[in-house]
């Protein structure tokens, strides 16, 4: 035997290297468990979110919290806020195409003044266009845009000054 052998030489480190030795598949045994579970929870996951987005209830109240949001930062009026989204969104349309007849009521009743058209034609002008200012749907907008182009009127457009 060799005398430079001491008691215990080497077994510390044997010692490290074997717990390393498990410590390394007791961390690939946890990863591959981890991701497992993972993997398994993933494979419902289309599934739990194809039943939440058919969910009428869920549906609802996320169209309710958007639509109050949507109030909260001033964007639609306080009539507006809790309506589902396709009433909204018809709502607004309906607004923007009502105030748009509105200001272009305006706006020509404003250009036969400041050119100094006859008054009796600024009264008959008002008169044509006020009933129309209520009561159309943006839907049938059409119904004009058509009319002001067919051949009675299309003259307007073209004509020079």
């Amino acid at each position: 035997m060799s005398e430079n052998v001491r008691l215990g030489d080497g077994v510390v480190d044997e010692a490290k290297a074997e717990a390393n030795n498990r410590i390394k598949e007791l961390v690939k045994m946890s990863v591959n468990m981890f991701f497992d579970y993972l993997e398994s929870q993933m494979k419902d996951l289309p599934d739990t979110i194809k039943r939440l987005r058919n969910n009428p209830e869920l549906e609802q109240k996320v169209e309710t919290l958007w639509s109050e949001q949507l109030f909260e930062e001033g964007l639609i009026p306080k009539g507006y806020s809790g309506l589902p989204d396709k009433l909204l969104i018809d709502n607004l349309h309906q607004t923007g195409y009502l105030d748009g007849l509105y200001v272009g009521y305006a706006l020509a009743m404003m250009a036969m003044v400041d050119n100094n058209a006859d008054e009796d034609l600024i009264l008959a002008a008002r008169d044509y266009i006020r009933p129309n200012l209520m009561g159309h749907h943006f839907n049938d907008r059409d119904e004009f845009i058509c009319q002001y182009k067919n051949e009675k009127y299309s003259w307007v457009e073209k004509g020079k000054r």
